[in-house]
C-alpha cells in the first residue's frame, strides 16, 4: 500500500491536463491508462480486483491523498498569508526608505545650491570690505598727516610769538631805564640784541617800533619814550591776541580731528569685523558645501541600493505569487482527478471491472 500513495499522486498530476467532466468513466481510465505512471497504478487496481481485495482500500488511499492535498493547500495558504504580510512590511519600509533618500537627495540638493549663492556673494562682499578698508587706512594716514602739518605749524607760530612777545617786554624794559634816567650806553648791548630780534621776525607790525627804535638809539626824549611805550603796549596786545586766536584754531582742529579720527576708527574697525565675519563665512560654507556634496552621494547611493533592494523584492513577491497560484492550480486539479477516480471506484466498480477485463486482454 505504501507505494501506491505515490503513484496516485504522480498520475493525478499527470492526468490532470487531459480529464473533464464530459467524459465517460471508461474514457477518464482510458486516459489514466495511456499513461505509464497511470498504467501502473490501474495495474494495481486490477491486481486488487483480481486477487480479490475490497475496492475500499483504495478509496482510502484517495482519500488519504485528498486529505494531504488539502493539508498541503492550507499550509500553503498560511505561509502565503504570512509571506504577504512580510513582503508588505517590507516593501512598506523600503518606500518609506526610499521617500527618506529622495526628501534628504532634495534638501542636499537645495543646500548645496544655496551656500554656493551665498559664499558667491560673501566672495564678492569681501572684495569689496577690503578696498573699504584700504580706503579707510588711506583717509586716515591723509587726514594723520593733515593735522600734524596743522600742529606743526600752530607749534612754530607759537613759539615764534612768545618769542616776540618776549622781545616786545624786554624793549619795553629797555625803554623804561631810559626814561628812569639809565644812561644809554649801559642798556646799549641789551637793545641791540632786543633791535635785531625784532628785525629778524620781519614781521610788517615791528616796522615802526625798529624805526621809532633806531631813532632812540641816536636821541632819548622823554616824548619819543612815551610814544615808543605805547607803541610796544599795542603790538604787545596784537602779539597776544594773535596768539590766542592761533590756540583757539588749534584746539577746534584737534577737538575735529579727535571726532573725525574716532569715526575713522570706529569704521575702520567694524570693517575689519565685517571681513574677518566673512572670511570666516567663507570657509564654513565650503565646508558645508563639501558635506553637502560627500552627503547627497551618499544619499543617492543609498537611493539606489534601496530602489534594487525593492525591485529585488518586487521580483521574488511576483514569483512567489506565481508559485503559490500554479502549487494551488495544480492542487485543485489534482482534487478533481482523485474525486473522478473515487466517483469511477464507488459508483460505477462495475465500468471499471469492464475496462480493466478488456486492458487484461489487450495487454
Amino acid at each position: 500500500m505504501a507505494r501506491i500513495i505515490p503513484v496516485l499522486t504522480l498520475i493525478l498530476a499527470v492526468a490532470t491536463a487531459r480529464v473533464t467532466r464530459s467524459e465517460s468513466p471508461k474514457e477518464v481510465l482510458a486516459q489514466i491508462n495511456k499513461d505509464s505512471f497511470g498504467n501502473s497504478i490501474l495495474s494495481v487496481l486490477q491486481l486488487q480486483l483480481a486477487t480479490g481485495g475490497p475496492v475500499g482500500e483504495i478509496q482510502i488511499l484517495l482519500n488519504n491523498i485528498a486529505s494531504q492535498l488539502n493539508g498541503d493547500q492550507k499550509k500553503a495558504d498560511k505561509v502565503h498569508e504570512s509571506d504577504t504580510v512580510a513582503f508588505e512590511k517590507i516593501i512598506a519600509d523600503l518606500e518609506q526608505e526610499i521617500a527618506y533618500h529622495q526628501t534628504q537627495i532634495v534638501a542636499l540638493s537645495n543646500l548645496r545650491d544655496s551656500t554656493t549663492e551665498a559664499l558667491g556673494d560673501a566672495e564678492s562682499e569681501v572684495r569689496v570690505v577690503t578696498s573699504d578698508i584700504a580706503n579707510n587706512e588711506k583717509s586716515f594716514a591723509d587726514e594723520q598727516a593733515t593735522r600734524n602739518s596743522q600742529h606743526e605749524t600752530w607749534v612754530r607760530k607759537d613759539a615764534e610769538h612768545v618769542d616776540q612777545i618776549d622781545a616786545i617786554d624786554e624793549a619795553s624794559k629797555i625803554v623804561q631805564h631810559l626814561q628812569a634816567g639809565v644812561a644809554f650806553a649801559q642798556l646799549k648791548s641789551r637793545f641791540e640784541k632786543v633791535q635785531a630780534k625784532l628785525m629778524e621776525s620781519k614781521h610788517a607790525l615791528f616796522k615802526p617800533l625798529i624805526n621809532a627804535l633806531t631813532q632812540l638809539a641816536s636821541k632819548v626824549d622823554n616824548k619819543s619814550i612815551i610814544k615808543i611805550l605805547e607803541l610796544l603796549a599795542q603790538i604787545r596786545q596784537q602779539l597776544v591776541a594773535s596768539r590766542a586766536s592761533l590756540l583757539a584754531t588749534e584746539e577746534k582742529q584737534a577737538a575735529n580731528w579727535e571726532v573725525q579720527s574716532g569715526h575713522l576708527q570706529e569704521e575702520h574697525k567694524r570693517l575689519v569685523e565685517r571681513k574677518a565675519f566673512l572670511e570666516n563665512s567663507i570657509v564654513q560654507f565650503k565646508v558645508t558645501i563639501q558635506e553637502a556634496v560627500e552627503d547627497l552621494e551618499d544619499q543617492t547611493l543609498f537611493l539606489e541600493d534601496a530602489e534594487d533592494s525593492l525591485a529585488i523584492q518586487e521580483r521574488w513577491a511576483a514569483e512567489q505569487e506565481a508559485q503559490y497560484e500554479a502549487q494551488t492550480f495544480e492542487r485543485e486539479q489534482q482534487l478533481e482527478v482523485v474525486e473522478r477516480l473515487q466517483e469511477v471506484l464507488t459508483q460505477k466498480v462495475s465500468a471499471a471491472s469492464e475496462f480493466l477485463q478488456v486492458r487484461e486482454e489487450v495487454f
